[in-house]
């Protein structure tokens, strides 16, 4: 992309038929790199890039185990053999003159290609080369090479976030293979085609040169690209595999360094952490003042009912009676704690809920 400017909408148009406008998509991808790459890592890294029209982006990562069942065990072991990685791109290719529909149709054909493989010899006996492309989606899908990571413990977190960027090189992009590519031409559509259009030559009347459709040729106004991308890592990914850059895979993010110590919080959030844990402390105490009070009372009233048909049978102690009136002075008690409890927590709710 380097030297001129990759989107021009009238760059096929002869003078005479150039539109009187400015496609704003062109600026969206020659100055602000709003773009979609593949390279050729064949035949000298050839290139071809898109205006970003991104229909949908999708990427897929399935961990992949072998579940062994053992006799007696509930659940199996599983295995692991490998994580893979999938990637779908749905974008479209729109043209606003007839100059971008052609440009367009030569840039998806360029794309096409790369889809073939390279043979040693013209009878296609010998495979060369695989069909190896690099795919680059701005700064969402590229490779580990063009992470930019720089250790630097004193750094801020606007410093982090000010130095993430990425450059337009598709060499910069991810390796793999495009196991599919649909394109849609839109013939069908309502977007229709543009009929090439000719200067015709003055006619022998002296008629003068006009615009006329060139006979069995048109020009898609929209193509619509789907592809199917499996990358190839060329570097090992895992913690421990000796790869400096997994911190950052896989879209080249890097966040300032967790404090191994407390977070340090501000005074505020500490005061609002410290009311929280005063007010739940009384609830809590609340609570349990009323459990004693309920089991108090469920032990009087068992007592009392013991008395009552130890009365009536004749067998009532002095012992019985005494126990009964222990249990009625403890369930009093509890009445008042859990009364006194409960009337602390409201009352440190109703001063703490404001700052809550």
């Amino acid at each position: 992309m380097a030297g001129e400017l990759p989107f021009d909408v009238d760059r096929y148009s002869p003078l005479s038929l150039t539109n009187p406008f400015l496609d704003g998509s062109d600026a969206l991808g020659n100055k602000l790199s709003h773009v979609i790459s593949f390279e050729n890592i064949r035949d000298g890294g050839q290139d071809v890039y898109f205006k970003a029209f991104i229909n949908s982006f999708n990427e897929s990562y399935s961990p992949n185990f072998t579940a062994n069942e053992v006799f007696g065990r509930t659940d199996p072991i599983y295995q692991y053999k490998n994580t893979t990685r999938n990637i779908t791109l749905a974008f479209k290719v729109p043209a606003a003159s007839q100059s971008e529909a052609y440009e367009n149709l030569g840039r998806v054909q360029k794309l096409i290609q790369m889809l073939y493989p390279t043979y040693k010899s013209e009878n296609a006996l010998t495979l060369s080369e695989a069909p190896l492309v690099r795919l680059k989606v701005m700064n969402l899908v590229r490779s580990q090479k063009s992470y930019k990571k720089k250790e630097d413990k004193a750094k801020t977190d606007a410093t982090f976030f000010a130095e993430y960027s990425t450059t337009v090189e598709s060499s910069k992009g991810l390796l793999g293979v495009i196991t599919s590519c649909v394109v849609d031409s839109s013939l069908t559509s309502t977007d229709g085609v543009f009929n090439k259009l000719v200067t015709a030559p003055p006619t022998a009347d002296g008629a003068p040169a006009a615009a006329e459709a060139e006979a069995n040729t048109v020009l898609p106004k929209l193509i619509e690209i789907s592809i199917n991308f499996s990358p190839i890592h060329e570097k090992t990914l895992g913690y421990g595999a000796n790869n400096d850059y997994f911190g950052m895979f896989p879209y080249g993010v890097q966040l300032s360094p967790q404090p191994k110590d407390n977070v340090a919080l501000p005074p505020a959030a500490k005061e609002k952490i410290k009311l929280k844990r005063t007010l739940e402390e009384k609830r809590q105490a609340a609570a349990s003042a009323q459990q004693d009070l309920d089991k108090a009372e469920a032990k009087y009233l068992g007592l009392t009912k013991q008395l009552k048909a130890a009365k009536t049978a004749g067998t009532a102690t002095h012992d019985m009676s005494y126990e009964q009136n222990i249990a009625s002075i403890e369930a009093r008690g509890a009445i008042g704690d859990a009364a006194r409890a409960r009337a602390t927590y409201e009352e440190a709710y109703d001063d703490i809920s404001e700052f809550l």
